[in-house]
């Protein structure tokens, strides 16, 4: 949440929560439709008290204040298990599926879709000098660059198959791979890192790599002194950013499920799968 040490996000029964990374103290607020998939703040301001909620089964307005929901669930022209929201202006959000060839650009006043843009389901948007938003996705190798206010797609960029890309400064770090069809399932394929890559988050071009584990699931993004955070399938490693060799590395011992960066504090949220309960762990590091 902006401004805090505390994360958001849902009990296996719906129930939104906001748990304090450091005291471990927990306030458990109401229900919304699901699991709590992403949010969009409605601003960086502290008092800043509402957001919108993307949940499993649909999307609403909630207060932070209160931990509840604020609007009806809305699920007119989104579906269902759509996985990633993400603020493109001021009006506009982009939601999406986790691998879909989709995104729908959906009002910030109503929670109404404007339109569905043909592009690959971004994991990573950030804003180009021109006002364009740059669109990753890695999984289907293409960037895409999307002109908001013409609700269109006006360029694209082949790039590698990856995963898990995080905007660091003036760079995009992402894990870069293999492509693995599945013979039993047409267009369905996973991806298998093989490197740690940083670009040029303007031109594309890569600048330096590191060899990286297939274990390796996604960037996180960058600590208070600037080294990479790469969450694991079963821990968290720490890389130098002038080399993206690895400086540190935490073993949780079992499998996790989400992993969050906490940047300033140096520090990394972990959560176990869903199955294994709703327990967090905190990790520091200097």
């Amino acid at each position: 949440m902006p401004g805090t040490a505390s994360v958001l996000s849902t009990l296996p029964n719906g129930k939104l929560y906001q748990c304090d990374a450091f005291t471990g103290d927990v306030r458990v607020g109401k229900t919304v439709s699901g699991d709590l998939r992403a949010i969009v703040f409605d601003g960086d301001s502290d008092h800043q008290d509402g957001a919108w909620a993307l949940a499993t089964f649909g999307l609403c307005r909630i207060s932070l204040a209160s931990l509840s929901r604020t609007s009806a669930n809305l699920r007119k022209g989104l579906g269902t298990y759509q996985g990633r929201m993400v603020a493109l202006s001021g009006d506009v959000s982009g939601i999406s599926t986790f691998f879909g060839r989709s995104m729908k650009l959906v009002s910030r006043v109503d929670g109404s879709v404007l339109k569905t843009v043909k592009i690959g389901a971004p994991s990573l948007v950030y804003r180009l000098p021109d006002g364009r938003q740059r669109c990753w996705s890695p999984y289907h190798a293409v960037v895409s660059d999307l002109d908001v206010a013409a609700r269109r797609c006006v360029d694209r960029h082949g790039v590698a198959h990856g995963a898990g890309p995080a905007l660091v400064g003036d760079e995009v770090v992402a894990l870069c791979g293999v492509r693995q069809d599945d013979a039993r399932a047409p267009n369905v394929w996973d991806v298998r890192p093989t490197q740690l890559v940083a670009f040029d988050a303007y031109t594309l071009q890569p600048l330096r790599q590191a060899a990286i584990g297939a274990d390796a699931v996604e960037v996180l993004g960058a600590d208070s002194a600037g080294r990479i955070v790469v969450g694991r399938r079963a821990g968290v490693t720490v890389h130098r950013p002038d080399t993206l060799a690895v400086e540190g590395a935490y073993e949780h011992g079992a499998p996790l499920g989400d992993a969050l960066l906490l940047g300033e504090h140096d520090s990394v949220v972990l959560r176990g799968p869903v199955t294994a309960g709703n327990g967090l762990t905190v990790v520091r590091w200097t």
